[in-house]
């Protein structure tokens, strides 16, 4: 009888341990998928930096707002394409996201950076003003045009792709220095920028007319 139950004492000493095992394994395993650094952990915390300026901006509980689309983003200001009348914005390379989040029936913006977490509206500008914010909003979209094209011909994610810096340029006609084989080239001055990337230790370039990117060489001759 005795042996019996130190053998059932056994048994249930073993499926205990067993579980706390297994759940310690849990444990490390959920933390090792939000690992700090890692891509998914930044985007996490970028979607609830997003929930959370949006919830304050219409004084409603986060848990109120759902995440409709997340993506990497590069600016070319401080104000990471949000701008608002009469701010003004540091020319510095800027990393962050593009948050599209659900809310009351609507779909805000909200662009998130290391800095700062910004709900996108469009404002009322002066004219030169709203051109400025044009052209600042077009090369954001060209550089980004720019990442997604180096990143699909180096077959790499566009996060692995970074800006290393932008320039303006006048091209003297449409091939933007770097004409496409049968391309019917029409005279400038073509006002455009010189986008510079960097991936896998390697630099690349663009040429933009603010319509169209280019890598300049191609990178097939690199």
């Amino acid at each position: 009888m005795w042996k019996a139950v130190a053998m059932t004492l056994l048994v249930v000493g073993a499926m205990n341990a067993g579980a706390a095992g297994s759940s310690e394994g849990q444990s490390e395993a959920g933390e090792q998928a939000a690992t700090p650094g890692s891509a998914e952990f930044a985007q996490k915390q970028a979607s609830e930096r997003a929930k959370q300026a949006l919830a304050e901006h219409l004084n409603i509980a986060a848990s109120e707002i759902t995440v409709a689309q997340i993506e990497p983003r590069t600016w070319s200001n401080s104000s990471v394409g949000c701008g608002k009348p009469g701010s003004m914005a540091l020319d510095v390379i800027t990393e962050g996201y593009a948050v599209s989040l659900a809310a009351q029936g609507k779909t805000y913006r909200v662009h998130v950076s290391a800095a700062n977490a910004v709900v996108c509206r469009e404002p009322t500008l002066r004219r030169n003003a709203s051109r400025q914010a044009s052209n600042a909003r077009g090369l954001d979209v060209m550089i980004e045009k720019a990442r997604q094209d180096l990143a699909q011909r180096i077959g790499v994610e566009p996060t692995a792709v970074r800006l290393l810096g932008t320039r303006p340029q006048r091209w003297a006609d449409s091939g933007l220095d770097c004409p496409r084989e049968g391309e019917a080239v029409v005279p400038g001055p073509v006002n455009g920028y010189r986008i510079s990337l960097k991936s896998q230790s390697r630099i690349f370039t663009y040429h933009s007319d603010l319509e169209d990117v280019r890598a300049c060489p191609p990178i097939e001759a690199q």
